[in-house]
């Protein structure tokens, strides 16, 4: 009778200790991270079961970046041209807005404008900037003054910009708005220059 007695402890000590192992590996799994199958299976486990994740395409991804790097290296390589365009035009005019070629590119830019028109019809209103009726007003833009290139760049180029939003893309379609009294002459300077600065 004792024999079975210990024989039944033991038994039971036994299933305590399993029951207490399998308490003790389940919580562990519940709150260890999910484990991930591999990167060729692209899947993972839940619930002990197998749920299936679209492959990815490591190649296709790599492809992606290198077509996004190469399209912003194209973009920074046209945006540079523009600016030493520019630049090199308004240096050889003595312009006080060559500093500023960066400037002037960066606002055609962002209002949709051509990148030569603010250099260009500079040229032929104050010679660049070097004879001005008002503080650093370039292009004749109404009697209005500025507080300096940066502001009058940026003023004047959102200007330009809504002739481009009414569909006066061209020299010759801003000028009877821009300059009605000399419109023809003004349109052929001013795409004169443009021509000059570059493409």
């Amino acid at each position: 009778m004792k024999k079975i007695i210990n024989y039944n402890k033991t038994v039971l000590a036994i299933i305590a200790g399993i029951l207490f192992s399998g308490l003790i590996l389940n919580t562990i799994n519940q709150i260890s991270p999910t484990p991930v199958l591999g990167i060729d299976q692209a899947g993972y486990i839940e619930s002990g079961q197998e749920v299936e994740i679209a492959n990815l395409d490591n190649t296709q991804i790599k492809e992606y970046i290198l077509e996004e790097s190469i399209s912003t290296q194209a973009l920074d390589t046209i945006f540079n041209q523009r600016v030493e365009n520019v630049n090199n035009y308004l240096i050889k005019r003595n312009s006080p807005l060559a500093p500023y070629s960066q400037e002037i590119v960066k606002a055609a830019n962002t209002y949709g404008i051509d990148y030569r028109l603010l250099a260009a019809i500079s040229i032929i209103e104050s010679s660049g900037g070097l004879h001005t009726f008002k503080p650093y007003n370039a292009w004749g833009w109404g009697k209005m003054s500025f507080a300096n290139w940066t502001e009058a760049i940026w003023t004047v180029s959102e200007g330009l910009g809504n002739y481009y939003k009414r569909g006066m893309t061209t020299p010759r379609t801003i000028a009877p708005v821009y300059c009605p009294p000399n419109a023809t002459n003004w349109a052929n300077n001013v795409q004169s220059v443009m021509n000059t600065i570059g493409k």
